[in-house]
C-alpha cells in the first residue's frame, strides 16, 4: 500500500497534522507511533489515561506505567541528573499529562515575529485557538473540549490555593485566556466532567475507519534518508517497505525530532562528524531547547484535606515577574496529589523536589527561562536515547524570577487558608526564604522539569538559529517537515501543550492546503 504522507509519530501534534492532512481525499496518510494504541476504553483502564482527576506521570501519580513513557534522563547543570516523562502512545502527552489548555501570550508571539514569522502574530493564532476550542466560557465551538472548575467542586487544597493567593494580593480571574489575564483562577483543562480528552479522542478518533488514513502503533522509526537534497524517510516496521508520494512530517516531540533528524544527517556538523553521519544538512537542529524549570514547594496534607475523588489539578496564579514586565512569566499551580514511591526516586529531583510519599503543594514555575540548553544524539542507533542538558537556571535574571516565585508560594502555602489543609513545607523555612544565597541553594537542590520542551527545531529565519520556515519545511530539504513542540521559537509563557497543539492545526492545514508539493518520498527498510 501506497501513502502520500508519512508522519511520524501520533503524539498530541501528530494527531491533529494527520486528522488535518487527511481531510484531502486526494491524500493517502499513513501515522506512525513507537509506542502501542489505546482506541478502546477497555484498553485504556491499564495505561490509567481516562480519569481527568489524576496525573498518570512517574513521580506524580502510582498509576504511572513504563509501558507508555520513554523516561528519558535529563542531565543537570550541577552535574547531577534527572528522568522525566515522556509520553509513548498514541495521543502524546495529553494522553497522561495534566490537560492545561493555556495560550500563549502576546509577548510571546511578538518574539516569534521578531525571529522572522511574520504569520505567528498574536491575531493569527488566536484565530487557530478559537478553531480549535469548544470552550463555553469563551462561545469557541472548535473540535477540542476544554471545562473549568468552580470553587464550588474544586477540593479543599485546591480552594485553600485560591483564597491564599487572593490574600497576598491576586486578582481572581475566571479565564486566564484572556488576553493579558494576570491572576489567580481555574486552570483550562482539556476533559468533559471527569473524562480526559486527548488528542487521539478527538482528532483520530473521527477518522479511524477512513480510506485514506492508516494508523501503525509500536513502530519505531530510525531516521530519514536524504537523495539529492529529497527526503526519502526509512522506518523499522517488521521488515515493510513503505511508500510514500509527497512529504514526511516529523512530530516526535522536541526531544525525538532533533534526534530522527540529527541520524538522518541533518543537524549541527561537529556533532554529526563526530559520530561519523554523513552531513546533509548544517542545521541547528537540537539546539535552543528551552523547558519551564519548576520548583516545588511541597507539604503532607493534613487528615481529611485530601479525598480520592478531588482533582489533583485545578487552581493556578499568573503574573508578570519584575524582571520581565508584561511578559505572565511567572506561574504558581497547586498541586492537590503527588506520589513518589519512595523505591522509585533514587534521590533523584522530581516533579515534588526531593519529597516520596504523598505531597500536596505548589509548583513555581520559571516561563520565560533565557537560559537554553541542547538535544544531541550519543550513537546513531535509534534505541539510544540522545543527551537531553536543559542548562537550567544558568542566568541571574532565571534565578531572579524564581526567588520571586518561591516566595509568594511560601507566603501563600504557610498562610492562614493553606494552614488548614496542609502541614508546614517539607524543606523550606522561614530562614532559608529570607536570604538570596540561602534561598538559591534550596531552589537548586529541589528544582526539575515540567516537561515542556520546546525550541529545538526552531521556526526562524536561518540567521535567527532557525531549522524550519514558517510553514514547518525543513531548510534545503524538500518534503520534510517538522510539526510539534520543537518548532516553537520560543518557549510560551504557558503549559505548552495547547501551544503545540496550535502550531500543529495550522501546519497540519497548510499541508492539507498545498497544491505545489513535489513528490519526491520513499520509505525503504535500512
Amino acid at each position: 500500500m501506497s501513502f502520500t504522507h508519512v508522519i511520524v509519530g501520533a503524539g498530541s501534534a501528530g494527531c491533529i497534522v494527520a486528522a488535518r492532512v487527511a481531510e484531502n481525499q486526494n491524500f493517502n496518510v499513513l501515522l506512525l507511533e513507537a509506542g502501542p494504541d489505546c482506541q478502546e476504553p477497555e484498553t485504556r483502564v491499564p495505561f490509567g489515561v481516562i480519569s481527568a482527576r489524576r496525573v498518570p506521570m512517574k513521580g506524580q501519580s502510582e498509576t504511572f506505567d513504563s509501558n507508555i513513557d520513554w523516561t528519558v534522563k535529563v542531565s543537570l547543570p550541577d552535574g547531577k541528573s534527572t528522568h522525566v516523562p515522556q509520553a509513548r502512545l498514541v495521543g502524546g502527552g495529553s494522553s497522561i499529562n495534566g490537560g492545561t489548555a493555556l495560550r500563549n501570550t502576546v509577548a510571546d508571539s511578538q518574539e516569534w515575529v521578531a525571529l522572522g514569522n511574520n504569520a505567528w502574530d498574536f491575531q493569527s493564532v488566536c484565530q487557530t485557538y478559537e478553531k480549535l476550542e469548544n470552550d463555553e466560557l469563551r462561545n469557541t465551538y472548535g473540535a477540542h473540549p476544554i471545562a473549568r472548575a468552580n470553587i464550588s467542586e474544586a477540593g479543599k487544597i485546591q480552594r485553600a490555593f485560591a483564597q491564599g493567593a487572593a490574600s497576598i494580593g491576586f486578582s481572581a480571574v475566571e479565564d486566564l485566556n484572556a488576553t493579558g489575564a494576570e491572576g489567580v483562577g481555574p486552570s483550562p483543562v482539556c476533559r468533559t466532567g471527569d473524562r480526559r480528552i486527548s488528542a487521539a479522542d478527538t482528532f483520530i478518533g473521527p477518522i479511524r475507519n477512513a480510506p485514506n488514513f492508516t494508523i501503525m502503533p509500536n513502530s519505531h522509526v530510525d531516521k530519514i534518508l536524504i537523495s539529492n537534497g529529497q527526503a526519502c524517510a526509512a522506518v523499522l516496521v517488521s521488515g515493510d517497505q513503505i511508500e510514500a508520494s509527497q512529504e514526511i512530517l516529523v512530530c516526535a516531540g522536541a526531544i525525538f525530532s532533533p534526534a530522527i533528524l540529527q541520524r538522518s544527517g541533518i543537524g549541527p556538523a561537529s556533532l554529526l562528524q563526530q559520530l561519523q553521519i554523513p552531513l546533509v544538512r548544517d542545521l541547528p537542529a537540537g539546539r535552543n531547547l528551552s523547558d519551564h524549570p519548576c520548583i516545588p514547594v511541597v507539604a503532607r496534607p493534613r487528615v481529611g484535606a485530601y479525598q480520592d475523588t478531588d482533582y489533583s489539578l485545578q487552581w493556578q496564579a499568573r503574573w508578570s515577574s519584575s524582571e520581565h514586565p508584561g511578559a505572565i512569566d511567572a506561574q504558581m499551580v497547586c498541586f492537590s496529589y503527588l506520589f513518589v514511591a519512595a523505591n522509585s526516586s533514587n534521590g533523584e529531583q522530581g516533579l515534588a523536589g526531593t519529597a516520596t510519599g504523598h505531597v500536596a503543594g505548589i509548583g513555581c514555575n520559571v516561563n520565560k527561562p533565557t537560559s537554553l540548553g541542547t538535544v544531541a544524539i550519543r550513537t546513531n542507533d535509534a534505541h539510544d536515547q540522545p543527551d537531553v542538558s536543559p542548562n537550567y537556571l544558568q542566568t541571574l535574571e532565571d534565578m531572579r524570577v524564581a526567588r520571586e516565585v518561591v516566595r509568594h508560594a511560601y507566603r501563600v502555602i504557610t498562610g492562614s487558608a493553606m494552614g488548614r489543609v496542609v502541614e508546614d513545607p517539607l524543606t523550606l523555612t522561614n530562614a532559608i526564604v529570607s536570604d538570596d544565597e540561602s534561598l538559591d541553594q534550596w531552589i537548586k537542590s529541589q528544582y526539575s522539569s515540567t516537561y515542556h520542551f520546546t525550541g529545538t527545531c526552531r521556526m526562524a529565519l536561518p540567521e535567527n538559529d532557525g531549522v524550519v520556515d514558517q510553514s514547518g519545511r525543513v531548510y534545503g530539504v524538500h518534503g520534510l517537515r517538522v510539526a510539534d513542540a520543537s518548532v516553537i521559537p520560543t518557549v510560551p509563557a504557558s503549559n505548552t501543550m495547547w501551544s503545540t497543539m496550535m502550531f500543529a492545526e495550522r501546519i497540519g492545514c497548510s499541508v492539507r492546503d498545498t497544491t505545489d508539493v513535489k513528490p519526491v518520498v520513499i520509505l525503504s527498510r535500512l
